[in-house]
């Protein structure tokens, strides 16, 4: 077995396999819909056999799961297995956000280089190969993103020639996505285009795609499943690398009634309505 078999079925999360080997607390499966940490992307939990999964690891293009404990069963052994669904869920959301940030960031800021990804619990970064941006610029990327997911685009992927991929003209093949290669094939997940017009309907569309990213990682099949995201803010981490963070989830939640309580309060205390505050901020100024 080669490759991410997660990452082509990322809504397979019980699945029972034969185990192929065991080295200590470590072992191989016949066929495993575990995802293997790799590209900014964490690996999944769950349990094989009844004993949890406390880190995967993608070695040759096969998964080392490593266990919280050693495993009574060997080699030839049939092992139920689970991925935990509101994990994996959480990273194919996170994930899918990370690429509708990317299409914004082109569309705002020009086609700069996206140098990295870390999906953490709480926050998501965005590495782009720029300056910092500024706050209006941020704010145009949260937009942006937002609307994105409310279009209800679809999401999709393919494994295509990496001649082909490098013909493409808004595909960047960066040979550092390695579990997105296989052989002369190169995954691309695409985010299609808006396919609904002003009535509501759903009309086809073969252009404007929002996104094509070459791409290892487990996504949603529509931006709709996103759910809640918001732009945070962003950081620098060296000179021309620039880090944006969104939130997805119950975080995004919480930063936007935190952000909603601020503008309360704000436009409370100056005795302006919420959409005069920054004039008022000025006047005070």
């Amino acid at each position: 077995m080669t490759g991410q078999r997660a990452a082509r079925e990322p809504y397979a999360t019980r699945f029972e396999t034969e185990v192929t080997a065991v080295d200590g607390d470590c072992v191989w499966l016949e066929t495993s819909y575990f995802y293997g940490a790799s590209g900014g992307q964490p690996a999944d939990r769950g349990t094989i056999g009844g004993l949890e999964v406390a880190d995967v690891r993608l070695v040759d293009g096969e998964q080392r799961h490593v266990l919280a404990e050693e495993p009574s069963f060997r080699q030839g052994h049939r092992a139920l297995c689970s991925v935990e669904w509101a994990f994996r869920m959480y990273c194919m959301r996170a994930h899918t956000a990370s690429h509708i940030l990317a299409g914004a960031v082109r569309r705002t800021l020009g086609e700069g280089t996206v140098a990295g990804l870390e999906i953490g619990p709480e926050v998501v970064g965005l590495d782009l190969e720029t300056e910092p941006v500024d706050e209006a610029t941020l704010i145009e990327l949260d937009e942006l993103v937002t609307r994105v997911v409310w279009e209800s685009r679809s999401v999709s992927w393919e494994a295509i020639p990496v001649s082909r991929a490098r013909e493409h003209e808004r595909i960047c093949v960066d040979e550092r996505e390695v579990d997105a290669f296989e052989g002369d094939r190169v995954r691309v997940v695409t985010i299609g285009a808006n396919d609904t017009n002003s009535a509501g309907t759903t009309t086809s569309s073969a252009h404007g795609q929002w996104d094509v990213s070459v791409c290892g990682g487990t996504h949603v099949r529509n931006t709709r499943e996103v759910g809640p995201v918001t732009v945070l803010g962003q950081s620098s981490l060296e000179d021309g690398l620039t880090r944006v963070e969104l939130a997805v989830g119950p975080n995004a939640i919480e930063r936007r009634t935190a952000e909603k309580r601020v503008a309360f309060a704000t436009a409370r205390t100056l005795g302006v309505g919420l959409g005069d505050v920054p004039d008022e901020l000025d006047r005070l100024r």
